[in-house]
């Protein structure tokens, strides 16, 4: 079986998931739910993940020593585990349908993740709440201005509502470059389902993937805001397709523009 290797290591995932899980669950049962707990839980399950699926990891920077916003680019599923090895306890805002996906969607309710409807203005505003709450809490946020995945060279343009929530909060915003040296690791979802994807990608030997923290950024019109941030993960994403001796992106506009027009 040519796939072997990739079906082996998305067993793995499911194995590690449940038990992540059940250790939670379980410690939950005798000293109750414990939202920073649960964020222990996702760093050591980052950690375990990232050894068990091959993935070569290389991170610049450090994330801030105090609660904070940050911002990145958004190229796979696994983003968010490359960020929790070193970014522990931090929030994530997501797409209210990851709240449905079997077991993902389960383990979400303890490992802080806000869920928004971008197309729900009422959503957006919860969300928004939801973000300045767990800020004052002690907790970093992490969200992925996109939308979406994007398989090109350069970010997306952001979506502003992040960078209004920053402004009305006076929050600096930190912001994170991920970079995948396959283009093909990267996962746009329409014509090709997670596990199909996860068995292709993690099926070579070796995934090798680089993530830069930037230095806190801010300003008071929106507009430059959002482009500082954006100029800052695009200068960054040049530089780590440079390392990896330039990366082959698609030249030709891929189905997820077709669908979404993004």
């Amino acid at each position: 079986m040519k796939n072997i290797r990739g079906i082996f290591r998305f067993f793995l995932f499911i194995i590690l998931i449940l038990f992540y899980i059940t250790r939670y669950m379980i410690g939950s049962f005798f000293r109750g739910r414990d939202l920073k707990r649960g964020l222990r839980e996702r760093h050591k399950f980052a950690k375990a993940i990232t050894r068990a699926i091959g993935v070569e990891l290389e991170v610049k920077g450090q994330p801030s020593d105090q609660p904070a916003l940050y911002v990145g680019n958004h190229r796979a599923y696994y983003d968010p585990g490359a960020v929790s090895i070193n970014l522990i306890y931090s929030v994530v805002v997501a797409k209210a349908e990851i709240r449905n996906w079997p077991l993902i969607g389960y383990a979400t309710d303890f490992i802080g993740i806000i869920f928004v409807d971008r197309a729900n203005p009422d959503s957006r505003q919860a969300t928004r709440m939801a973000m300045a709450n767990a800020l004052k809490e002690g907790f970093s946020v992490l969200i992925y201005p996109e939308g979406t995945t994007g398989d090109r060279p350069t970010v997306l343009d952001f979506l502003p509502g992040t960078f209004a929530t920053a402004v009305k909060m006076k929050t600096p915003i930190i912001p994170i470059a991920i970079e995948y040296k396959d283009p093909e690791d990267a996962w746009i979802s329409v014509s090709e389902s997670f596990v199909a994807h996860y068995i292709k990608c993690f099926n070579k030997k070796k995934t090798y993937v680089k993530v830069r923290y930037g230095t806190p950024l801010f300003h008071e019109d929106v507009p430059t805001f959002k482009q500082m941030a954006e100029d800052w993960i695009n200068e960054n994403l040049r530089e780590m397709q440079a390392e990896f001796g330039g990366v082959a992106w698609p030249s030709t506009v891929d189905e997820r523009a077709k669908v979404t027009g993004r």
